[in-house]
């Protein structure tokens, strides 16, 4: 795929910007002011960052956490180095971002270099090695350190049951062979309690939440879609291509919600919280 378009990416910030804040509450119901494990430094990964809000906004919360943001995004990473600058001085200091794959996260042999919160919001979706990926997370997490994450899982959903259809028609289906939502990676919660038990977590919950997003019309879907799931498709496709497919979607979508006006867009996303135990 082409680079992330943070602009198109945040012009549904609002709805996007949901899970966080439900993460957030939940970790102050646990005591956020306090520190998350017995280290003289905290310290906290945010794997996929994105443009850096959500990173920032932990350092904040965690005050005196030495805090990274990294992603596989050139163009996300750039507007994560600009928020950092506007920052206060303090809060910019116990900050960083830095360009890489979250594939490639293995700080197991830097001891200097374990966390004690490893979070990631939205980002594993688009990786299928997540048992590969947790089993680092566990190496690199200090002891008593937790993992936090959340993950889109809708691909049961009308929008992108429609995307996956469309992939196996004509015209599409011979450059769009073999691709898949995103959320299709993403295995049902307990799969990921058995799986987070087997590498040797503990308090370990995984579980769904909806959120319900109001939406003007199925268009406005199709441009929600674009920012992430509809990437995967369009720049795959001919250029020739890539309008047509975005304005069948768009009818498509019509027909399926039986409406060309106002909807409500139901979006299920997956709760991972797990701990690495103190001993």
């Amino acid at each position: 795929m082409g680079d992330w378009d943070p602009d198109l990416y945040h012009r549904f910030r609002r709805y996007r910007a949901e899970p966080f804040e439900t993460i957030l509450a939940r970790l102050e119901n646990g005591g956020a002011e306090q520190r998350l494990v017995d280290r003289t430094v905290d310290r906290i990964v945010d794997l996929g960052c994105g443009t850096g809000e959500n990173t920032a906004e932990l350092a904040r919360r965690f005050g005196g956490a030495v805090t990274v943001g990294m992603d596989s995004s050139p163009a996300m990473i750039d507007r994560a180095l600009k928020l950092r600058e506007g920052l206060e001085p303090a809060l910019r200091e116990r900050l960083s971002f830095v360009l890489g794959d979250i594939r490639e996260f293995n700080p197991k042999h830097d001891p200097s270099r374990e966390y004690s919160m490893i979070f990631s919001n939205a980002a594993l979706q688009w990786l299928s090695e997540h048992r590969e990926i947790f089993t680092r997370c566990f190496e690199a997490l200090a002891p008593g350190g937790r993992l936090v994450v959340q993950v889109p899982a809708n691909d049961h959903e009308t929008a992108q049951v429609t995307l996956d259809a469309m992939a196996h028609e004509e015209p599409w289906r011979a450059a769009l062979v073999g691709v898949k939502p995103p959320s299709a990676t993403v295995a049902a919660p307990e799969v990921y309690d058995r799986i987070l038990a087997e590498i040797g977590f503990d308090r370990i919950n995984c579980y769904y939440h909806t959120f319900h997003h109001p939406m003007s019309s199925p268009a406005e879907i199709v441009e929600w879609c674009r920012a992430t799931v509809l990437r995967r498709y369009v720049d795959l496709l001919d250029p020739a291509l890539r309008e047509p497919f975005v304005e069948a979607l768009t009818a498509r979508l019509e027909r399926a919600y039986a409406t060309r006006g106002p909807l409500t867009f139901n979006f299920r996303r997956l709760f991972i919280w797990a701990h690495r135990p103190a001993a």
